[in-house]
């Protein structure tokens, strides 16, 4: 199937690089929220399960640490994914005071779904470059994101669940 390159708009410097970061961001993150839905998952719940399939047995408390998001949220959050049947609470075998966080079943085949849904996104988003392009692009974005200090694999948007709307620019959000 022929793709059909788009021309490299010039930039304007109103709308630099940043900008541009910004925007393409922004609508990645609402269109993989949209392309979540037939999943009746959000963006916090892929972020959960993909973390906890990094490391299954992490603790709430080092999952919430991880995704900077506040122990009440977190805790909804899960309560969530555990009335599904998506991840499950055990005691945790070191701190009788925590619980161990797994997946189940249901959460590793939903996460299956996730990931293929994750690829499609991204061919969609994509789609202007060639596997080249998007290896370099890939390794730029790598690179900017270890120099801001960025947790790799963690959305910054989870830093947003809990603010109040307009406080500190940010907004409650799904991502």
């Amino acid at each position: 199937m022929a793709r059909t390159r788009a021309s490299s708009p010039s930039l304007d410097p109103m709308d630099g690089l940043a900008f541009l970061l910004s925007q393409v961001g922004a609508h990645a993150a609402a269109r993989f929220a949209e392309r979540l839905v037939p999943l009746e998952l959000a963006p916090p719940h892929a972020g959960i399960l993909k973390v906890i399939k990094r490391a299954d047995g992490l603790s709430q408390q080092a999952l919430g640490e991880k995704l900077g998001v506040f122990p009440s949220r977190l805790v909804a959050l899960l309560d969530d994914l555990e009335k599904r049947g998506l991840v499950e609470r055990r005691d945790s075998p070191t701190d009788r005071r925590s619980y161990a966080l797994y997946l189940t079943d249901a959460g590793r085949d939903a996460l299956e779904k996730l990931d293929r849904t994750a690829r499609e996104h991204q061919d969609a988003l994509c789609a202007a470059l060639d596997e080249s392009e998007r290896a370099q692009l890939a390794d730029y974005l790598a690179r900017i994101a270890a120099q801001q200090q960025l947790t790799p694999g963690v959305h910054p948007g989870f830093r947003k669940l809990d603010r109040p709307e307009g406080r500190r620019g940010g907004s409650p959000g799904p991502c």
